[in-house]
């Protein structure tokens, strides 16, 4: 797959590997590298091939891991990282879907509580050992030697690896916390096929008043709600676009005005969406 030399999110988009529930990010970084990282509105479980991190997460002191360690990071956490030597990384965004679907087949196996509360400075720093180190082996062997099968065989090991870190009390408040969210259900709102809800649909489906979702939504995501929800579209014109032209595609996610369109796919991926699908080589699984 491909190497990742930044924390740029067009890049991140462009050359992650998404199958139906996980996307995986490789990255390559050189000596002395050093920036701030987002995880988004995924989970992200953080893991070092060679190398060592320095990293402080949400302004906390900053601390070093390396390849028997990763982290766990609950969506829209910041992350300084710097490397003192060149440093590889695998990192796996765990889609909501997977959660629910390993939670919803595992819980009368494991104590899964529904906790309170939802702090979005959380995070976790795990061994990496037995059973982890197992999954995350496996995927490796899966990205150097599979082909065909990629998408199934990662979702299938995935869902394994979300099970192992559901049993970690640490790891199971994130990934649960953040699906039971106001916020994370307004985005799982947004990115249905139910039609697109105004602002105030959104805030009463989560039980808030506009006022108060518009103000946690933005404090969560640094974005407002119509601009996140822009963004959703985005992204979903990048799939569109596989398949149809720039003005069906425009059609499809209800902009009339084609230019605005093009105007706000390239402010948001750095190219037009007739380049990207130029560009497109049909690597990604989704």
């Amino acid at each position: 797959m491909k190497r990742l030399n930044c924390f740029s999110r067009i890049a991140e988009t462009e050359f992650g590997l998404a199958t139906n529930h996980v996307n995986i990010l490789y990255y390559d970084l050189p000596r002395h590298f050093h920036d701030e990282y987002r995880s988004y509105e995924s989970p992200r479980l953080c893991t070092i091939l060679s190398g060592t991190k320095q990293v402080s997460i949400n302004q906390s002191e900053q601390f070093s891991y390396q390849k028997d360690q990763c982290v766990l990071l609950p969506p829209h956490s910041n992350v300084y990282m710097s490397m003192s030597e060149s440093t590889q990384a695998l990192v796996y965004e765990f889609s909501d879907e997977l959660i629910e679907e390993v939670r919803a087949k595992v819980s009368e196996q494991l104590l899964i509580e529904d906790t309170p509360g939802f702090d979005t400075h959380a995070f976790h720093l795990e061994s990496v050992q037995q059973r982890l180190s197992v999954l995350h082996h496996r995927v490796q062997d899966v990205l150097l030697n599979e082909k065909e099968s990629i998408g199934f065989l990662l979702d299938l090991t995935c869902q394994e690896l979300v099970y192992e870190l559901l049993k970690r009390q640490g790891c199971q408040k994130i990934l649960l916390d953040n699906a039971s969210h106001p916020v994370t259900k307004a985005i799982r709102l947004m990115k249905s096929n139910q039609g697109p809800l105004s602002i105030s649909q959104l805030a009463e489906e989560v039980n808030m008043s506009l006022p108060n979702f518009s103000q946690k939504f933005k404090l969560v995501t640094s974005h407002t709600p119509k601009e996140y929800a822009t963004k959703i579209r985005l992204h979903q014109a990048r799939h569109f676009l596989k398949q149809l032209s720039v003005t069906d595609t425009a059609y499809e996610l209800g902009y009339e005005n084609i230019s605005h369109f093009i105007r706000l796919f390239k402010k948001e991926f750095g190219l037009t969406p007739k380049q990207f699908k130029l560009n497109n080589t049909g690597t990604h699984y989704s």
